[in-house]
């Protein structure tokens, strides 16, 4: 038989999930990371998920530079144990969570729903509907 795990989130992921946010979002604020060329732009932490034992951080990124997001990730990526230093430095929890970096779609959704609602096709059937 097959035990299947519990997926519901927790009061207390919501905790550490806010508390791993705001220690991220403060060390990309001070833009310090160890790169040969530094972000132009400090880079936002729009949210982060726990996985179920708490021991991974899934952190979802924006940047607001005109770079490729692949990018974006490699350089996250190439400095991971520094922030992952930093991050401890400033929490306080028993054990310090593996933080994995991901691009936020939501943003790229928000603007796709903007540009149909804006299309011709949909302006007419407003029109329509008005007269």
């Amino acid at each position: 038989m097959i035990l299947k795990r519990k997926t519901e989130k927790t009061s207390r992921s919501y905790k550490v999930s806010e508390i791993i946010r705001k220690a991220i979002s403060e060390v990309l604020v001070r833009n310090e990371l160890p790169l040969d060329k530094p972000f132009e732009f400090p880079i936002n932490v729009v949210k982060v998920e726990m996985n179920s034992d708490l021991k991974i951080a899934y952190v979802y990124v924006v940047a607001h530079e005109k770079i490729e997001k692949t990018e974006i990730m490699l350089k996250l990526n190439s400095c991971k144990q520094y922030l992952s230093r930093e991050v401890t430095s400033l929490i306080n929890l028993k054990f310090s969570p593996k933080i994995v970096f991901r691009n936020d779609k939501s943003i790229d959704e928000i603007t796709n729903i903007d540009k149909l609602l804006r299309s011709d096709k949909v302006l007419n059937d407003l029109k329509k509907i008005k007269s």
